[in-house]
């Protein structure tokens, strides 16, 4: 009778843990990708100098899981996997190589709880997860995965608020140190208020971040504060022809060895579409201000998680999810004009984007900076893309950089690459 009652209980237990499970929905995105890569001079633009074996075959896969309760309620894991075709350290901590099996090579991308409040609009997520100021081309200033919370409301059909808090450094944390070893914390907190109406949005923000003084391995001999003051905005009352606009004034202040130590500056961003049948096309130029050789104010706009891009070698933009950043270094302190076409169209199932961009410096040619006002650059790249079925494509890229250093000791031989791979995205 005690063992019927043992089992019996075993099994109301599983039952209620099979009944509880059962209420939460488990959904499952993401993307992989997979690819080769042919280069020359990818990145130190020089012909007489080796660039290893000029090829490479590399694979990201982004998994994401979302635990679901209702539509109110779910939270989130997201993982990464990154592999280099035959790399694999001396322990084993890649798994590119034969036999696969590296340890160390799961990240978490995002782990964060995703709830709006009852009976309201109020959204909260909180945790590892993707944080963005609004942008053009992605925000110069903070566009990155980062530990924070943001908490989001549509206060009607034309106004929204969002506001958010993160933490990019904490290394003391609940620890005894030295005295002054701790102070190395890293904050930033942002609210944007964005407007929709007929035809326009406009998405103006603010973001304001403190930096203790041992944020920066003791440089600093005071706290440092950075804030910065945007909008956004997106025309297209004209449609097919749309305008997207940014404009950014951002400014840090600095207590380095005693000396006041600021930099401020502003980026803008401008671009045009039109939607043709065949293609939609996109003139556009952005702007940063470069950096002054006056010691006591850089005239740069502070930059905090940049995620801003144009190209492969203008900012790290890529038609394939294994980004690596800019090939050339050049993400800041430019100005740059150029026309896409995108989703270029003569077959079915065949697509097409072209990219030629010129970009020149904006720092003084004295600040002693790797790209300034005397050096220039050419781009063309193009991306062709094949979808196999609905969710898998073919996809080849084709890069060329011509560089112009007015420096007459560095290397500018032109730069190129080409990849042919997958992408699936479920």
């Amino acid at each position: 009778m005690k063992r019927f009652a043992l089992v019996a209980l075993v099994a109301a237990l599983l039952f209620s843990v099979v009944s509880s499970a059962s209420a939460t929905e488990l959904k499952v995105r993401g993307h992989l990708d997979v690819y080769g890569m042919w280069s020359a001079n990818l990145n130190d633009f020089d012909s007489d100098r080796a660039d290893g074996d000029n090829y490479m075959t590399t694979q990201r896969m982004r998994t994401y899981f979302d635990y679901v309760a209702n539509e109110n309620l779910k939270a989130v894991l997201g993982l990464e996997i990154d592999n280099v075709w035959g790399d694999n350290d001396a322990n084993g901590n890649v798994g590119g190589d034969w036999g696969t099996d590296g340890k160390g090579n799961i990240e978490v991308k995002h782990a964060y709880l995703d709830f709006t409040l009852p009976d309201t609009t109020v959204n909260i997520q909180a945790g590892l997860q993707y944080i963005a100021l609004p942008g053009v081309f992605g925000n110069p200033i903070f566009d990155d995965d980062a530990a924070g919370i943001t908490v989001s409301a549509q206060i009607n059909d034309m106004f929204g608020v969002a506001v958010g808090y993160t933490r990019g450094v904490d290394e003391d944390y609940n620890t005894q140190s030295a005295a002054g070893a701790d102070k190395d914390d890293v904050d930033m907190a942002f609210i944007a208020a964005p407007v929709t109406l007929d035809g326009f949005s406009v998405a103006p923000y603010f973001a304001y971040s403190w930096l203790g003084q041992n944020a920066l391995g003791g440089l600093a001999t005071d706290d440092a504060t950075v804030w910065v003051l945007g909008a956004n905005a997106e025309l297209t009352m004209f449609d097919p022809l749309t305008f997207a606009a940014d404009l950014i004034y951002g400014q840090s202040d600095w207590d380095i060895a005693g000396d006041d130590v600021d930099s401020d500056g502003w980026y803008a961003a401008l671009a045009a579409s039109y939607k043709f049948d065949m293609l939609t096309a996109t003139l556009f130029s952005t702007y940063f201000t470069g950096m002054d050789d006056d010691d006591d104010d850089l005239g740069m706009i502070p930059q905090l998680a940049e995620g801003w891009g144009l190209t492969p070698y203008i900012g790290g933009v890529r038609a394939f999810g294994t980004t690596y950043d800019t090939f050339s270094g050049v993400d800041n302190a430019v100005w740059a004009s150029g026309l896409k076409l995108a989703k270029i169209t003569f077959i079915d199932k065949l697509s097409h984007d072209l990219t030629l961009v010129y970009a020149q410096g904006t720092s003084d040619e004295d600040a002693d900076v790797a790209f300034d006002e005397e050096d220039s650059a050419w781009e063309v790249y193009l991306v062709n893309k094949y979808m196999i079925y609905e969710n898998l494509a073919a996809i080849n890229e084709l890069g060329f950089f011509a560089p112009d250093f007015d420096d007459d000791d560095r290397e500018d031989d032109s730069s190129y690459f080409a990849t042919i791979g997958f992408a699936y995205k479920f």
